[in-house]
C-alpha cells in the first residue's frame, strides 16, 4: 500500500528553497508567472529511497516550462542543484529521462508523436515512476515513456526524490497526489524446479541475422562433445521483452542446407522449437494444445539464406502466428538464425519479470542431405511427444551469479569418456562446454571424481581451450589414468568458480539420451 509523500497542506518532510515553492488548493506549486526563474530549484524529500513506484499528478502553466521529477538523486552541498535521475517535463523532454548535473543528457528519450496522443499540455496528468535493480520505467497517462537499464554499475541506486522547477521564463509546475511504495528488488534466487533463464533484453531487438543484441543474453552451448565438433557445435541464447520472446543460434557448420519443403522444415538444418506458456494443471502436460507450441525455424531454403518458420503438423492452429519472425545471416564458420515470437500468440499468459514458462531446443542437422543428427539443449527427443518432457525456464532482469548453481548443467554442460584409440597409457577425458559471454566470470574450474561412498579418487585442474575463435567456441578439459577409477565404480562433478574463488555451480554428465540414438 502506498504512502501520501504530501499532505496536501505543509512541507512537512520536504525540504528546499521556499521562496520559489509554495502550496496552492492541495498542491506543491514551483516557480511564478510574472517573474523570471533565476535558476533551477528543486523541493527535494528528507529520505532517500531505493526501489519504489511513485505516483503523481502533474500540469505546466506558462510558455516553454520546463520542469521534472528527481529521483535516486543527491544534493549538491554547496549548491542550489540536484545530482542524478530525472522523470523530465515540458518542452520537447515530457516522459524522457534527464541525468542533471553529472552525465548531462538524455539517457532515454520518450517517442513525442505517441505520446502527444494521450498527454495534455494545459490540464493535469499522471506519472508513475518505476524503479527496481537498476532499471527505470516511466509512464505518462499510461503509456510507457521509457524503459532504461542503468549499464554502469558505480552509478547510485538509492538518493532523494525530488521535485524541480527549471530556470527560464515565468511559469508554474504544479504537483499533487503525490505517493510512493517502496519496493523490494527481486531475489537473486529463483525459483524451484528453473533449469534456465531468458534475460531481459536492453535495448529494440531487430530481427535481421545479426546477434549482437545477445551479447550479455543467457546462453546455452550444445553439440560441444560431438565427434564432428567442426560440423555440429553451436549456441542457443534466449532474451525477452514486454513484446516478444526472442532466440537466436550461432552454429558451426561447414555445409549448411535444408532442402525440405515449407511444411517440414525438421528434415533439414534448423531447429525445432518448444514452447509453453499455459498458466493452468496442464503447463507442462502430457499434451500439446493451444497455449504450447511445437514449431520450427530454419535460416535456409536449399543452400540459400531464406529464413523460414511453421508448425508442427496436426497443430497449425495452435498460435495464429501474429508476428513472428525470422531472420539469418552467413558466418565465417556456419549461420546466424534469429527467432521472434511475440506474447500476442499467447493471449492467456502476461510477461512478466519472475514468470516461469516450458522450453527446449532441438537442434537439427542434415549436412546436405536428410536430418542424420539432432540434440536437445534441455530434454529429450521425449519432448517431441510431450511438453512434460521441457525444462522450467524462468523470465529475469539479467543473469545473476546466484542463477548459475541452477542454470549450469545447460550454460556449461560436461561429458566423461574414454577414447577408442591413445597412443599410450589410457586415460579418462573430461569436457566442459564453456558459454560464449560469461568467460570473464569464471575463474577456475574443478574436475573431482568421486567413489560411491563419496570419497574423492581424482582432482584435476580443467584447462581452457578454443576451437573456434569466431563465436566464442570454448571448452575445458582434463584427463586421469583409467586405473585411478573403475569404471561404475565412482562419479564424476565439474565445479566452476568465479574469480574471488567463489563456487557458482557443480555439474554431472546427462543422464538423459539427447541426440539420435538412444543411450547416448
Amino acid at each position: 500500500m502506498g504512502e501520501d509523500l504530501f499532505d496536501g497542506k505543509s512541507f512537512e518532510g520536504w525540504n528546499g528553497n521556499y521562496r520559489y515553492f509554495r502550496v496552492v488548493d492541495g498542491a506543491i506549486v514551483g516557480g511564478m508567472h510574472h517573474h523570471r526563474i533565476p535558476r533551477n530549484e528543486f523541493l527535494s524529500t528528507a529520505k532517500e529511497y531505493s526501489d519504489f513506484e511513485l505516483r503523481l499528478k502533474f500540469k505546466l502553466a506558462g510558455d516553454n516550462i520546463n520542469a521534472g521529477i528527481q529521483i535516486r538523486s543527491a544534493r549538491i552541498p554547496d549548491h542550489h542543484e540536484m545530482i542524478g535521475y530525472q522523470a523530465d517535463l515540458g518542452q520537447r523532454f515530457w516522459g524522457s529521462l534527464y541525468d542533471e548535473s553529472r552525465r548531462r543528457k538524455v539517457l532515454a528519450q520518450a517517442n513525442m508523436e505517441e505520446l502527444d496522443r494521450v498527454l495534455d499540455r494545459d490540464g493535469w496528468n499522471q506519472y508513475v515512476i518505476r524503479c527496481v535493480g537498476r532499471r527505470i520505467t516511466l509512464w505518462i497517462n499510461g503509456y510507457q515513456t521509457v524503459d532504461y537499464f542503468e549499464p554502469d554499475e558505480t552509478i547510485p541506486q538509492k538518493g532523494l526524490i525530488a521535485l524541480q522547477i527549471h530556470s527560464g521564463p515565468p511559469g508554474e509546475a504544479w504537483y499533487r497526489d503525490i505517493e510512493i511504495t517502496e519496493l523490494h528488488a527481486p531475489e537473486a534466487g529463483l525459483e524451484s524446479g528453473v533449469r534456465g533463464v531468458a534475460t531481459r533484453a536492453r535495448g529494440a531487438v531487430r530481427i535481421d541475422g545479426d546477434l549482437s543484441e545477445f551479447d550479455e543474453a543467457f546462453a546455452t552451448p550444445i553439440g560441444y562433445f560431438h565427434d564432428q565438433i567442426g560440423d555440429r557445435a553451436a549456441q542457443f541464447f534466449y532474451l525477452w521483452d514486454d513484446q516478444a520472446f526472442y532466440a537466436a543460434l550461432r552454429t558451426i557448420d561447414s555445409s549448411p542446407a535444408n532442402f525440405a519443403p515449407d511444411d517440414r522444415l525438421w528434415e533439414g538444418d534448423g531447429v525445432e522449437w518448444y514452447f509453453d506458456t499455459r498458466r493452468g494443471d496442464d503447463f507442462r502436460g502430457l499434451t500439446w494444445e493451444k497455449g504450447a507450441v511445437h514449431c520450427y525455424w530454419v535460416g535456409l531454403k536449399g543452400t540459400d539464406l531464406k529464413p523460414r518458420f511453421c508448425l508442427r503438423p496436426g497443430y497449425l492452429d495452435a498460435i495464429p502466428k501474429t508476428g513472428v519472425e525470422v531472420a539469418a545471416k552467413q558466418t565465417p564458420v556456419g549461420l546466424d538464425i534469429e527467432f521472434k515470437l511475440p506474447w500476442a500468440n499467447f493471449p492467456g499468459f502476461r510477461a512478466v519479470e519472475g514468470a516461469v514458462i516450458g522450453v527446449d531446443a532441438e537442434l537439427c542437422y542434415s549436412d546436405g542431405g536428410p536430418r542424420v543428427d539432432r540434440d536437445f539443449v534441455y530434454g529429450s527427443p521425449l519432448s517431441v511427444q510431450q511438453p512434460a518432457s521441457l525444462a522450467r525456464i524462468q523470465l529475469v532482469d539479467r543473469l545473476r551469479s546466484a542463477h548459475w548453481r541452477q542454470c549450469g548443467a545447460v550454460m556449461m554442460p560436461v561429458r566423461c569418456d574414454t577414447d577408442w584409440s591413445q597412443p599410450g597409457e589410457p586415460r579418462v577425458t573430461a569436457t566442459l562446454a564453456l558459454p560464449p559471454n560469461q568467460a570473464d566470470q569464471i575463474g577456475r574450474i574443478l574436475f573431482r571424481v568421486t567413489n560411491l561412498e563419496g570419497a574423492t579418487l581424482v582432482e584435476t585442474e580443467g584447462k581452457a581451450e578454443a576451437f573456434s575463435e569466431y563465436g566464442i567456441f570454448r571448452r575445458a578439459t582434463a584427463s586421469w589414468p583409467v586405473d585411478f577409477a573403475d569404471p561404475g565404480r565412482h562419479q564424476l562433478q565439474a565445479i566452476v568458480y568465479d574469480r574471488s574463488f567463489n563456487e557458482l555451480a557443480r555439474i554431472a554428465p546427462r543422464m538423459v539420451s539427447v541426440r539420435m540414438n538412444k543411450g547416448y
